[in-house]
């Protein structure tokens, strides 16, 4: 579940980052020694891409996040600092993750951080594209995030196989049930590009009802898919939250 290998316990603040739909760790290049030592950044790496290719990717949110936080409950007590990051469909997954350890345990995160993806309470905004065939996925999906690679469209062979985890992840964002979503006791900040054409700044702003805590919202000037482009300011600005949160307690 984790590329990077967890010890017991750290002294470190342990980041967990979710990627987008389709996309694994390497979407993540760089952060791990961008943000240490302070900061201890876990990358997820769900089934059915780079290392755990062969695996098949979950078609569920429930199960996708039942088995999630059992991975991730023996890593995170009162005494060590967590927190989430979730990009695109990485940030529905860290909140349901981060609520099932709150039922589980009473455990709150110090932060989570959102990014590219609407509050949980808003419907899906776009039309389903899961049932598409093949052909009319692909169109729809680089029309939307632009995300999927040139080199990889340029490879009919490897882009059937990764075609099927895209699918996959887009009937668990699809699939997603909006109920009775009780607001987290962390604090929230929420990434949001201004030239984003599929998640607008104003569904980004409504993740303010999911916290008890504080809110804050950055805008960043980048389209939907920014985790490298703005990579910069996104590690800067986790690291001055983290660091700064854990000088207050």
């Amino acid at each position: 579940m984790f590329q990077t290998i967890l010890k017991a316990s750290s002294e470190a603040i342990r980041l967990f980052c979710i990627p987008h739909a389709g996309a694994g760790p390497s979407a993540f290049r760089g952060w791990v020694s961008d943000l240490a030592p302070e900061i201890e950044a876990v990358l997820v790496e769900l089934p059915g891409r780079e290392g755990r290719f062969s695996d098949p990717a979950y078609v569920d949110m429930e199960l996708l996040v039942r088995d999630f936080t059992d991975a991730v409950l023996p890593y995170v007590d009162d005494v060590q600092e967590f927190a989430f990051f979730g990009n695109s469909m990485g940030g529905l997954v860290s909140f349901e993750v981060l609520q099932a350890i709150k039922a589980q345990t009473g455990q709150e995160a110090t932060h989570l951080f959102v990014s590219a993806t609407g509050a949980p309470q808003l419907p899906c905004p776009l039309p389903p594209v899961a049932s598409l065939s093949d052909c009319k996925l692909i169109q729809e999906i680089c029309r939307r995030y632009d995300g999927i690679p040139a080199e990889i469209l340029a490879d009919q062979e490897f882009l059937a196989a990764v075609l099927g985890t895209i699918r996959a992840d887009m009937r668990v964002v699809e699939s997603y049930v909006r109920t009775g979503i009780r607001p987290l006791g962390c604090s929230i900040t929420a990434f949001a590009g201004e030239r984003d054409r599929t998640v607008s700044i104003g569904e980004v702003e409504q993740w303010k009802d999911q916290t008890s805590a504080a809110f804050s919202m950055v805008l960043l000037d980048e389209d939907h898919l920014y985790l490298q482009s703005a990579r910069k300011q996104l590690v800067e600005t986790i690291r001055d939250t983290l660091l700064n949160a854990n000088c207050v307690r």
